[in-house]
């Protein structure tokens, strides 16, 4: 019984032995002829790019002469626009920084050029694209730089226009500044006060009263009395004005009794005798006013009386005391 178990297994190993050495063959099979294929693959695109090199070189020599001529067009691009730099440098140099940049650049195309001794049809065409950038970019600063000077030129049109126009601005302000000058100084003018029908003289008190008579002594003058219009003036300034008159001795010294007798009259301080407040409607009015010389002792000779209102001489009279 255990013979015929140990013979059936016998046959059972041997079964499965021979069954995976037919799998192995059968993998190894598939391997090799995987192998032989993609090795016969390789075999035809190194063939393919074998032929496509020698097409090529074929090509690049048939047409030796087309990348000979575009080598040199390239290369005198190429100088021609750093020349063009160079001027564009002398006539912006604030942007000579940038266009360094694209001159270093058009070098290193240019050194590139010269240095490779074969060039292929490739080669030319890429050196053709970047130069055609290049230009490009070298016509936008030639662009950019001409508009800013044109630019400039207009700007300075514009301030040579605007200062002329300043400067007629101002003349015109100038001569209408002068036309108001002159023409308030014509209404200054014109609403100047006028004093006239003078009549001035020197009293003495009546004794035993207040009255006074005239007199032409001026050992008994007690004091000087002043009378005149102050004419009509329809665009002089209404209202209350204060009146001033000076007696003037025959040394030219102003006669006065208070030392604080003072105002200002064209354009500088004056002594003043005596004054006299009115309310001036701009109708003539008569105005009479009295200086009290309070015992002061005058001499004999030529006496002056003149008549301020608004800061200005108005009018004055004289008289002569022995």
């Amino acid at each position: 019984m255990s013979e015929i178990n140990e013979s059936t297994e016998k046959k059972s190993n041997a079964g499965v032995w021979i069954l995976t050495t037919i799998l192995g063959f059968i993998v190894a099979g598939i391997f090799i002829f995987l192998w032989s294929g993609e090795q016969k693959a390789k075999e035809e695109v190194i063939l393919a790019n074998t032929q496509l090199k020698q097409e090529m070189e074929d090509m690049n020599l048939a047409l030796s002469g087309y990348i000979d001529g575009a080598t040199n067009d390239l290369r005198s691009d190429f100088q021609e626009m750093l020349a063009t730099y160079d001027a564009l440098i002398e006539k912006d140099a604030t942007k000579a920084d940038s266009l360094n940049v694209q001159k270093a650049r058009i070098s290193e195309l240019l050194e590139e050029l010269n240095n490779t001794k074969r060039r292929s049809y490739s080669q030319i065409n890429k050196l053709k694209t970047e130069n055609e950038t290049l230009r490009g970019i070298m016509k936008g600063y030639l662009y950019q730089i001409d508009s800013l000077n044109t630019l400039n030129l207009n700007l300075t049109t514009r301030l040579d226009e605007t200062s002329n126009q300043l400067s007629a601005t101002q003349l015109e302000r100038d001569e209408l500044a002068e036309t108001a000058a002159k023409t308030q100084a014509l209404v200054a003018a014109g609403a100047k006060l006028s004093a006239y029908n003078f009549n001035c003289f020197a009293y003495r008190f009546k004794v035993g009263g207040g009255d006074i008579d005239e007199t032409n002594r001026a050992r008994r003058a007690d004091g000087f009395k002043a009378e005149f219009t102050i004419g009509e003036n329809k665009i002089a300034q209404a209202g209350n004005k204060m009146i001033y008159i000076q007696v003037v001795d025959p040394n030219g010294n102003v006669i006065y009794t208070r030392a604080n007798n003072t105002t200002n009259a064209d354009g500088k301080t004056i002594l003043y005798s005596d004054k006299r407040e009115i309310n001036y409607q701009k109708q003539a009015i008569d105005v009479a006013i009295v200086f009290n010389l309070q015992g002061k002792e005058i001499d004999k000779g030529n006496y002056t009386i003149k008549v301020y209102a608004d800061g200005t001489l108005i009018g004055k009279d004289s008289i002569t005391l022995k």
